[in-house]
C-alpha cells in the first residue's frame, strides 16, 4: 500500500515596516492584529504600503516572509 502524501497550505504571512499581514491564495492582502487575527479595517495607509511592498522583487519580498505557504507531507 502506498504511503499517503499531499500538501498542507496556508496564507503566506509577512512583516514589512512593522506591519504584519497575510496574503491568502484567493483575495488580497489582509493586515493582522498582534494576536494573528485579521483586522476588521485595513487602515488608511495599508494599501499604499502594499503598493510599495509589491514593487519589491520577489526575492526581496521573501526576505520579509515570517510564515505560511505550503509544506509537503
Amino acid at each position: 500500500m502506498a504511503k499517503p502524501s499531499g500538501f498542507l497550505c496556508g496564507p503566506r504571512v509577512y512583516e514589512y515596516k512593522d506591519v504584519t499581514f497575510e496574503i491568502p491564495g484567493i483575495g488580497g492582502p489582509c493586515p493582522l492584529k498582534k494576536n494573528g487575527d485579521p483586522k476588521v479595517w485595513p487602515g488608511k495607509g495599508f494599501y499604499k504600503l502594499m503598493d510599495e511592498f509589491f514593487a519589491l522583487s520577489e526575492n526581496d519580498r521573501e526576505e520579509h516572509r515570517i510564515g505560511g505557504g505550503c509544506i509537503q507531507f
